[in-house]
Parts: structure tokens; sequence; C-alpha cells
């Protein structure tokens, strides 16, 4: 039996689950990568990656497990809406500290470092929900 999505696409539920399960993976990866870029020229503190990294996947592991077990359309809602809550979050705390770093050190925060790990997020956002949908 297939999962509809959009006006007449059917994807099987394990593709689905596949396609669900590669953009968790994506995105796991992406905020491993940011956790360590942080320690990595510290000497390392095995106790402070391993939190680190159990604060980045353990929600994650969690929720799936919660969505899996008790599913109803309402939870499903009110998971997407903390998700979406926590992702504009994260924007704006993220804009705040580059525009508080930028006048500190007397620049615009407009740079193309900036503008392109921007682009580049947005980038790899869109292609994941390609890969998601398809």
């Amino acid at each position: 039996e297939g999962v509809a999505i959009g006006a007449s696409l059917a994807v099987g539920e394990v593709a689905l689950a596949s396609f669900l399960a590669l953009g968790f993976f994506l995105h796991n990866v992406s905020e491993g990568i940011a956790i360590a870029a942080p320690v990595a020229s510290a000497r390392r503190n095995w106790p402070l990656l391993l939190g680190l990294a159990l604060l980045a996947g353990g929600p994650a592991a969690l929720g799936t497990l919660a969505g899996v077990v008790a599913y109803t359309p309402f939870r499903a809602a009110l998971a997407l809406a903390v998700g979406a809550g926590a992702i504009a979050q994260v924007i704006v705390e993220v804009a705040r500290l580059l525009i508080a770093a930028a006048g500190r050190e007397g620049r615009g925060w407009r740079t193309p470092a900036a503008l392109a790990g921007m682009f580049a997020g947005l980038g790899v956002m869109y292609l994941t929900s390609i890969l998601v949908v398809a």
C-alpha cells in the first residue's frame, strides 16, 4: 500500500521511510560536523564530546521512537509546529550572533562567507526536500 504525496504521486511506505531516514541522516551528519568544529582545535574532552553528541542526536532518536509508538494526526501536527518553532529560533539566534560578531569586528555581517554559508544551507535543505518527496 502506498502513501499519497502531492496530486497523483504514490510512494511506498518503505520508500518513504527510506527517504525520511536519508533526510534525518543528512541533518544529523551536518549537526555532528558543526558540533565537532568548536572542539576540534581543543584538547579532546571525551565526556564533553559524548554529551554534545547525545544532545544533537538524542532528541531525534527519542522523537522517532515516540512517533512510531504514539502516532496521531494531532501529535504529528504538534511535533511539526514545535520543529518549525525550533528552526525559527535557531535562525534568529544565529543571525543575532553573526550581527554581533560583525559589529565587534567592525565589519558588515553580509560577508561573502556568511552569504555563501546561508545559501549553501538553503540549497542543502531544498535538495533534501526533493529527495524526501521524490
